[in-house]
């Protein structure tokens, strides 16, 4: 008999591809249980529901890039080599095989959650933008932050940027995802520095 947890991780994995080709709403506890091969009963002996499933599918990626990101930052003690780091690595984290499907629902699904889920997801979020911010505000500190733009909407601007890429990345295209991270990060923070640090990086 296959352990509890591996059939909760069954049902996540068979849910991730039906998210991802159907969306959350057109996918059903019905697909999903027939995906696994269990009964519609059994599901509900792992999760309460379909908006939970959604939640731990959204939440462990969310886990996931923030361990990825802590991760650089303890690496890096320059803020700016830091922050260029961070950008690379979620780039690069948003885009690899394992992790497509789920990056897709993290970022286009969690509208669907109901309102008490949906604010853990954005705590979870708002983690990985105080990561971002604290950097930023780094930068500024150092002297390397051009005045003219404001820190929140850098951030911001930040995860606009990061979170289109794996809206339009071929993997066999032309540029490998490590030069678009470096085209991303060499746009972005030309925007963001003083010119003269711009000449040091």
């Amino acid at each position: 008999m296959p352990k509890k947890f591996d059939v909760a991780e069954k049902i996540l994995e068979k849910s991730i591809d039906l998210f991802y080709r159907h969306g959350f709403v057109k996918a059903s506890i019905r697909d999903i249980v027939k995906e696994v091969g269990i009964t519609n009963s059994t599901v509900y002996l792992y999760f309460k529901h379909k908006d939970e499933i959604l939640f731990n599918v959204i939440f462990n990626i969310g886990s996931e890039l923030l361990r990825e990101l802590r991760t650089v930052i303890e690496k890096q003690s320059d803020p700016v080599e830091c922050l260029r780091a961070m950008i690379f690595r979620q780039v690069c984290f948003s885009t690899e095989t394992d992790n497509w499907k789920k990056v897709k629902i993290f970022l286009e699904e969690q509208y669907q959650l109901p309102h008490y889920l949906r604010k853990k997801a954005l705590e979870q979020h708002r983690q990985i933008y105080d990561l971002y911010y604290s950097k930023i505000c780094e930068i500024e500190r150092m002297g390397s932050l051009d005045k003219k733009v404001d820190k929140t909407a850098i951030t911001f601007g930040i995860f606009a940027m990061m979170n289109w890429v794996y809206r339009w990345f071929n993997p066999k295209g032309r540029l490998s995802v490590e030069k678009v991270a470096e085209n991303v990060i060499d746009i972005f923070l030309n925007g963001i520095l003083k010119k003269e640090h711009e000449k040091k990086v």
